[in-house]
């Protein structure tokens, strides 16, 4: 009797409304030798294809979350789910049985999205090993040589609040550390990274423009690594016992222990707190049964400055910020034959405390709790979701600040002494969702993908409704082109946002064509057109927060990947134009982060212990404000600035050259690695904006770092 072998890949992150994509892949045996003619086939469809002589397939039609079936005379039958490696390992006959996990190659989960893995973020030159630095390669991602807003990401011209950063389909408050701008998560301990710039599930909501989506990954085999920097130390340690994979990673910086060292002593600072942060990910796994999986994790972040502009110690010199969060998670998922479900219920709880001088300070509390569910049914060619998700919030808030800066908004004079901006009190915060998805085959060549959503945002009074869709048509064989369209919304809870009431969620309409183009393995050139119009965007009209803002973005992308053996390219450029209207009547005007071109291009090489690789990057000033003239208050005893149209300068183009040198090699029973990344080895030192003298009758260029090498060595065991 031909023994079963059961191989399932689980995919925890999200699943796009997009229509399926090819899946492609490769079977091989036990050596590592391409098994041709193995038939595989889609569970429940008696459509099949075959391995050509180096154990490749392609499918076209097969629905998402659909089941593969690999049979092959002389192997046990394999059966695969998609997933992101590309080898199915299939045994012979007379092999013991046992469970081993597979996963096959998938496209882009929707137009002009992209999926970076663990290997190819530690591959890309001019990241430093980095998830956020790593984002600014997206098209479509501005490039600045600070990350934007609390996420870390701005996405096709659009305000930084207009994106959200899942990870394992929760939301995190920010994706990066305040000190040294490193991501929150380390690369080693994540499965792969997902950038949706538009069109993204219906599962995903409270955004108006695009997601990043990032997945973890279980435990594998007993390892252990140790990872240090000039910035950072980390620790990672995984393994497997029984039905248990485990995962548990913590770094902390470097800053704190280097920087009392590097400091003057003539120095007039002094730091109480020096700059320092910790983060951690633990994941367990478990697997019930056949058909069950649970998941328990934590995800936390601690960031920490304390200083005075003065070795005295004046209290009217103190600078004070902390930031800190963790996220428990606990998730299971059903997968049998047709039905797949996915459970989970999250815990965070997150604090933000600033102190400066004498009268400006902050302090939030949000614990929050969101329960999510999501059902899918796949029928032949068609599967159907249904899925609910309900967050509760509350924001316990203290401060006494200056208002707060809305989009467009030039900076205004540095006063210690305003607090204009005052409450202290609780808001709650209730955002109550379902969604409902239908993908479906009409014929061999055309997929549709309909679905709606329904956000309930109760402290706005408000429900609106998305409805989301997308045809795909097979104009090729290596050639899909793909049309959407959805409806998009954001609730009024950035900051002092929820501190206004009379102000409701900001909506958007994504329109996104483009097409995928595979001429051959590992070969992908996707080239995109997209229009967004944005309504009921928040401003500032005389003093007041309202709605009355429109804004439209339109632009075209391209994106070409080539992964291939030792090779690794990427070319990724962007085209962008974003403008808006902050009241009727009013100047249209550009966004604060427009930026109409961005070009990135990589590769890397790999050959025997060593790795090679090198980008180039080069993208357009942000705009600005310019300053006409400054007027002085002899009462406050502050100049006051006379500000030009809004955001009618911009900074001048930027552009520079990254590489990167990776080697790997045994120390007894270690395995070593080492690299170094070295951004800007050119020095360009670009003007990123202008700074302006206290009387405003100068100003000065702030400038990118001249050059700035990241270095680090790591073991495994």
């Amino acid at each position: 009797m031909r023994r079963l072998r059961v191989v399932i890949a689980i995919l925890l992150g999200a699943t796009g409304i997009a229509a399926a994509a090819p899946v492609t892949g490769r079977v091989v045996d036990t050596t590592g030798k391409p098994v041709r003619g193995a038939t595989i086939t889609v569970e429940g469809n008696a459509r099949a294809v075959t391995t050509n002589t180096d154990g490749r397939f392609a499918i076209d039609d097969a629905p998402e979350g659909a089941s593969l079936v690999i049979m092959k005379d002389g192997f046990g039958a394999g059966i695969a789910t998609a997933g992101q490696s590309d080898d199915i390992v299939l045994f012979a006959e007379a092999a013991v049985a046992e469970t081993i996990e597979v996963k096959g190659e998938v496209g882009p989960t929707t137009q002009g999205s992209s999926k970076l893995t663990r290997e190819q973020i530690e591959r890309l030159p001019g990241t430093g090993n980095d998830i956020v630095r790593s984002l600014q390669a997206m098209p479509g991602v501005a490039s600045y040589p600070l990350p934007l807003g609390s996420a870390g990401v701005v996405i096709r011209g659009s305000s930084p609040q207009d994106s959200k950063v899942f990870i394992d389909d929760f939301e995190v408050p920010s994706l990066y550390h305040d000190i040294g701008f490193r991501s929150v998560v380390p690369a080693e301990a994540i499965e792969s990274l997902e950038y949706m710039p538009g069109g993204f599930d219906v599962s995903f909501g409270r955004a108006a423009s695009g997601i990043v989506s990032l997945t973890t990954r279980a435990g594998e085999s007993d390892k252990q690594q140790a990872e240090g920097g000039a910035s950072e130390l980390g620790m990672l340690a995984e393994g497997t016992s029984g039905k248990v994979r485990y995962m548990v990673a913590f770094r902390r910086s470097t800053v704190d222990l280097l920087l009392p060292a590097l400091l003057p002593d003539n120095l007039d600072l002094s730091l109480t707190t020096v700059p320092r942060y910790y983060d951690e990910q633990i994941r367990v796994d478990y697997k019930l049964s056949s058909k069950w999986n649970v998941r328990v994790s934590s995800l936390g972040s601690d960031d920490a400055l304390e200083l005075y502009a003065s070795k005295d110690q004046n209290a009217d010199k103190r600078f004070m910020n902390r930031t800190r969060f963790v996220r428990l998670t606990a998730a299971a998922r059903y997968h049998d034959e047709d039905w797949t479900a996915n459970l989970a219920v999250s815990g965070m709880a997150l604090q933000s405390t600033f102190e400066r001088g004498l009268y400006q300070h902050l302090d939030v509390v949000s614990p929050s709790v969101t329960t999510r569910i999501e059902l899918a049914r796949t029928i032949g060619n068609t599967t159907v979701k249904l899925g609910g998700e309900n967050v509760i919030t509350q924001h316990h808030i203290d401060l006494a600040l200056p208002s707060d800066r809305r989009e467009g908004e030039p900076v205004q004079p540095d006063d210690p002494m305003d607090v204009s901006s005052q409450f202290d009190g609780t808001v709650v915060t209730k955002n109550l969702a379902t969604w409902s998805n239908i993908s479906t085959q009409l014929d061999k060549r055309i997929r549709f993908t309909g679905g709606i959503r329904v956000d309930a945002y109760t402290r706005t009074g408000e429900t609106v409704v998305q409805p989301r869709g997308e045809l795909s048509i097979k104009l090729a064989k290596t050639l899909l082109a793909r049309f959407s369209a959805g409806a998009y919304s954001r609730p009024p809870e950035h900051q002092t946002e929820l501190l206004e009431t009379g102000i409701t969620a900001e909506r958007s309409t994504q329109l996104i064509a483009g097409t995928t183009y595979e001429p051959a393995e590992g070969v992908r050139i996707a080239p995109s057109i997209y229009y967004t119009d944005r309504r009921r965007l928040i401003t500032r009209v005389d003093d007041m927060i309202t709605n009355q803002g429109r804004g439209t973005t339109y632009g075209a992308e391209l994106l070409a990947t080539i992964n291939r053996g030792p090779y690794m390219g990427w070319l990724a450029y962007s085209y962008s134009h974003s403008t808006r209207v902050d009241e009727p009547g009013a100047e249209r005007r550009l966004f604060d982060y427009d930026q109409p071109h961005n070009l990135s291009v990589a590769g890397s090489y790999k050959r025997g212990r060593w790795t090679f690789g090198a980008r180039f990057r080069a993208s357009s000033g942000l705009p600005m404000t310019p300053v006409e003239m400054g007027v002085f208050d002899s009462d406050a005893n502050i100049h006051y600035p006379i500000f030009g149209d809004v955001n009618s300068e911009r900074a001048p183009l930027h552009h520079q050259l990254d590489i990167r040198f990776d080697k790997t090699w045994t120390w007894g029973p270690v395995k070593m690695s080492k690299f170094l990344d070295i951004q800007n080895v050119y020095m360009n030192d670009s003007v990123v904006t202008y700074f302006y003298g206290f009387d405003y009758t100068q100003r000065a260029a702030f400038r990118s770092l001249p050059i700035m090498p990241t270095a680090g060595l790591r073991g495994e065991w």
